[in-house]
């Protein structure tokens, strides 16, 4: 297999599983067989810090197989100690680092993070990334050491590590936006169906095949987005040459590679942005015609109303008042900062009862919380 052909593979292994039709187990090995590396760590959440941090996402593969066992073990004993995440939460966005840079000489010789939960993961040598995510969050790779002759670091190694950053950046994104919607696993026929998020299929030339009401609603207003003549438009000029660009490099031509991109779509009416990310469709999941579906679309509206009943959510959960506005509001994509600032509370207060619903709910991720919550969406509230 070719360089591009992997690169294409890559792309549509982590299309399908930001889609949830896959494990990211698959796009991993792959990562990890053409950088010639024995393994991918995979981190994503909110914070700077450890003991603030808030994890959406983990995941640790090495030699071929999800290692649980390793990533269980790592945050139970070593995540909060380990010396090297403080330094790498300060590399600038995109920017490589070697994971024995993270760390002081004397920490390599006494440093258990690195030299027991490294030296496991296979990861002493390794190379580390740290990723701008959506809304101030971070995204951290790791590849495993080099299996290269000699264990050192090519020039193509890292050529092909680099080009592979803005696909993960790309999975993540389109990944949390569909876990915040509770719409992970539905296939590209079936995101149509969501009512939460505006979804949009291009072909090559960049015309609407097909848009779902939500889109349509969207659309038909006029508000910052609009169909001109079957084609995506911003109105205001700045916006729309941004958005054209994104579509430009998301709807190459067959045989070169395309990458995603988002927007922020400023409008009248409201005084939040339509956020609309595209994502390039791998050729190998198109069909042959010309109006196949070349690009998807997915468009936020902060400003949607909620359609969850806060007291469903309290007696469903077995929540209180206040933790179910909080979780109503966490479900809808409100950040803590967003329900401190709109309850009139502390971040602290909504930290605090953020912990409370996880405890109570027997989870530890806010996209499992979120899903739970979602899934409430349909159900008549408590007759008045």
């Amino acid at each position: 297999m070719s360089l591009h052909d992997s690169h294409e593979r890559i792309q549509q292994l982590l299309y399908s599983a930001a889609l949830g039709e896959s494990r990211w187990s698959d796009p991993a090995n792959l990562i990890a067989e053409v950088t010639q590396t024995k393994g991918t760590a995979l981190g994503f959440g909110t914070g700077r810090h450890q003991r603030e941090a808030e994890l959406f996402f983990t995941r640790t593969c090495l030699r071929g197989e999800y290692r649980r066992d390793l990533e269980q073990d790592y945050y139970r004993r070593y995540y909060l100690n380990d010396e090297s995440l403080p330094r790498l939460a300060r590399v600038p966005h995109g920017r490589l680092v070697l994971t024995g840079d993270l760390y002081t000489d004397q920490e390599k010789r006494t440093s258990m993070a690195y030299n027991e939960a490294r030296r496991r993961m296979e990861m002493q040598n390794g190379l580390n990334v740290r990723l701008d995510g959506p809304v101030g969050s971070h995204i951290v790779l790791s590849v495993s050491d080099s299996a290269a002759p000699g264990g050192h670091w090519t020039s193509d190694q890292i050529a092909t590590v680099t080009g592979i950053m803005p696909h993960v950046s790309q999975f993540v994104r389109v990944r949390q936006m569909l876990a915040d919607a509770g719409a992970l696993g539905r296939s590209l026929v079936g995101l149509l169906d969501n009512s939460r998020l505006g979804i949009v299929h291009l072909d090559r030339d960049g015309r609407i095949v097909e848009a779902n009401d939500r889109a349509q609603d969207l659309l038909r207003a006029r508000d910052g987005l609009a169909d001109s003549g079957g084609f995506l438009r911003v109105q205001e000029r700045a916006g729309n040459d941004a958005l054209q660009r994104v579509l430009a490099r998301a709807l190459r031509p067959l045989g070169y590679p395309a990458f995603g991109g988002s927007v922020m779509v400023k409008r009248t009416t409201a005084t939040s942005q339509l956020v609309v990310q595209v994502t390039p469709v791998p050729a190998i999941e198109r069909h042959i015609t010309a109006r196949s579906t070349a690009a998807l679309v997915i468009i936020v509206d902060p400003e949607a109303p909620a359609t969850i009943d806060p007291a469903l959510v309290g007696k469903a959960l077995g929540l209180t008042p206040a933790e179910s506005n909080v979780a109503v509001m966490l479900a809808t994509g409100h950040s803590p900062q967003d329900i401190a600032t709109l309850t009139g509370s502390s971040v602290g207060t909504v930290r605090w009862h953020l912990k409370r619903i996880f405890r109570k709910q027997q989870v530890s991720r806010q996209p499992d919380l979120v899903r739970r919550i979602l899934a409430l969406e349909s159900i008549p509230g408590p007759e008045s």
